[in-house]
């Protein structure tokens, strides 16, 4: 399981004690089972291993490191005791999968299903329980707005954090170790299991409908460690509904009746001490211990960075230090400050969302507004970025169509980077801060590798109700260790270059209603970008001199670490 994310996986931690009670309750079975070498069993054994390292160096994928384990362990069974014991086995060892952590991509496709679900079973719970508490409900994609009679509206958002994600493994584990423990037949077992998505969808309504209910009394009840406790105490509902669904499936097969004989126990196997003197569990902690050194050592010399060290700006510059102005825009309104559970949420605090309005605009001609988002990640960026497909579709729009689309940025601005090798080649440059900052001006800062190519990943948005209604346009690009890219899915390749030590990534996006087609959402971020990429530039490491082992000093690298 991930450690950085216990509360959407702290069930894992139980998982492995639910699989040993599961041993612990075979083990009459077990020691009257002869153990025996099964040679088959290390090919399992040994490919377990191998996904293993290449999930940890190749792909860096958590999903298959735990799913390697999974398969190292039951090689490993099968190998040292045998067909006839890895039976008994099977079961406890197989239940090790409930504690693996979920693909992030695969995440993202469920996660907004189950947020849809869970606003409008909720809505339509609310709406016909509303009148008579005294409250009204509308639903707008993945947000309730609650309004007590006479009060003000309340905006319950199901975020990623209600989706429900969380209750579905923990109530597929729930229902997983009922079934084992409790049914009888294979049938009676996958039904049970095959119950538990419904079962947690219909829970994680409940428990939306009761934040919802909730937040009319106090805005609070829905929020942090509240709105946590009443998502665990439905935990409980749901065991007493696997426990009567498998009474009720107990009363559909009626059991055959005992003869009166009790059938005679078999005599014990001779399984002690003496089978760990066998050739195979000798070659088995073998192979562990060298496949143990020879990855760390492999890894050392190699130069390999499995673990990525935080990185800052120089001066910890944030994005909210960036201009309010350029020759060319202006900002309108403030910046918007999101709260603690959306900040949560998005992974960062530091991040901007400033509109910007075009100051260059005729009397005649119609404005135009951007909004910039920008959002700094370092260190951990093993996670799918929060990206306009991803989060405007789950607040309730559709996607009408994408298209990548080149920005058009002034390469007369850029001189190359004297102190990357090759630099002209390389694609390195440097660019000089504008006068019109309001520091730094005259100075100098290191542009992303090749920026004459960046492209923006541009989504043309309507609302769900209406999809023939005013458009939104949102595109994006990610700056990542030197590099830039306009995928979610290449900027953790980006990040996470093995030889480097540490790993950053910043999104970039714009989003503008008053343009009519990605070309011209990517002419007007064009402009604002090249105007502010210096600027934008101040916020991220100089990957130039982080390859260069010129920075961060030693010092704030230990800090760091």
């Amino acid at each position: 399981m991930s450690m950085r994310a216990p509360s959407d996986w702290g069930h894992a931690y139980v998982i492995p004690f639910i699989s040993m009670y599961l041993v612990w309750r075979e083990r009459e079975q077990i020691v009257r089972t002869p153990i025996s070498t099964f040679w088959p069993g290390l090919l399992p054994f040994l490919l377990g291993i191998g996904a293993y390292f290449v999930s940890m160096v190749v792909i860096k994928n958590h999903m298959i490191q735990g799913l390697s384990i999974v398969l190292t362990i039951a090689g490993l069974a099968l190998w040292l005791t045998g067909p006839r014991m890895f039976r008994i086995l099977f079961l406890p060892i197989a239940y090790l999968v409930f504690a693996i952590t979920i693909s992030e991509m695969i995440m993202v496709k469920i996660t907004f299903q189950l947020q849809l679900i869970a606003s409008q079973g909720a809505g339509f719970m609310l709406g016909v329980i509303g009148p008579l508490m005294g409250f009204a409900v509308e639903v707008d994609g993945n947000t309730l707005k609650v309004t007590p009679r006479g009060g003000q509206e309340i905006p319950l958002n199901v975020a990623e954090a209600c989706s429900g994600m969380r209750m579905v493994i923990a109530f597929i584990a729930l229902a997983g170790a009922v079934a084992l423990i409790s049914a009888k037949h294979w049938w009676q077992r996958v039904a049970v299991i095959a119950l538990a998505l419904p079962v947690a969808i219909l829970m994680n309504v409940i428990r939306v409908a009761v934040l919802g209910v909730a937040s009319t009394f106090d805005g609070e009840l829905a929020k942090g460690d509240a709105h946590m406790m009443i998502g665990t105490l439905l935990l409980l509902p749901g065991l007493l509904l696997f426990l009567g669904i498998v009474w009720a499936l107990a009363k559909i097969v009626e059991e055959a009746p005992a003869n009166g004989r009790v059938a005679p126990k078999p005599e014990l196997a001779t399984n002690g001490w003496a089978a760990l003197k066998r050739l195979s569990y000798v070659l088995s902690l073998v192979i562990m211990v060298a496949c143990g050194a020879g990855m760390t050592a492999g890894i050392y010399y190699a130069g390999i960075h499995l673990k990525k060290k935080p990185i800052e700006a120089p001066g910890n510059r944030a994005l909210i230090s960036l201009p309010t102005e350029t020759p060319s825009w202006k900002q309108v309104g403030t910046d918007k400050l999101e709260s603690a559970e959306v900040e949560e949420t998005l992974g960062t605090k530091n991040y901007i969302t400033r509109a910007y309005v075009r100051r260059d605009r005729k009397p005649e001609q119609p404005p135009i507004e951007l909004q910039l988002h920008a959002a700094y990640y370092t260190g951990g960026v093993d996670t799918v970025p929060h990206i306009p497909e991803r989060c405007f579709v789950g607040g309730g729009m559709t996607a009408l169509r994408t298209e990548i689309v080149p920005l058009k940025l002034d390469a007369g601005l850029w001189s190359p980077h004297t102190g990357a090798t090759k630099s002209e080649k390389s694609g390195w440059f440097r660019q000089r801060v504008p006068n019109w900052s309001p520091d730094g001006a005259g100075s100098s800062v290191t542009l992303p590798r090749d920026p004459g190519a960046m492209k923006l990943r541009v989504t043309e948005f309507a609302a769900a109700s209406n999809t023939n209604g005013p458009k939104l346009f949102a595109g994006y690009l990610f700056i990542a260790n030197g590099g830039h890219v306009s995928s979610a899915e290449e900027v953790r390749l980006l990040a996470f270059d093995l030889k480097s030590d540490y790993a950053y990534y910043l999104k970039v996006q714009f989003t503008s209603r008053s343009v009519r087609s990605p070309e011209e959402l990517a002419d007007q971020a064009s402009s604002l970008m090249g105007e502010l990429l210096p600027e934008i530039m101040r916020c991220v490491p100089d990957w130039v001199e982080v390859e260069a082992g010129n920075y961060p000093a030693k010092e704030e690298s230990k800090d760091a670490s």
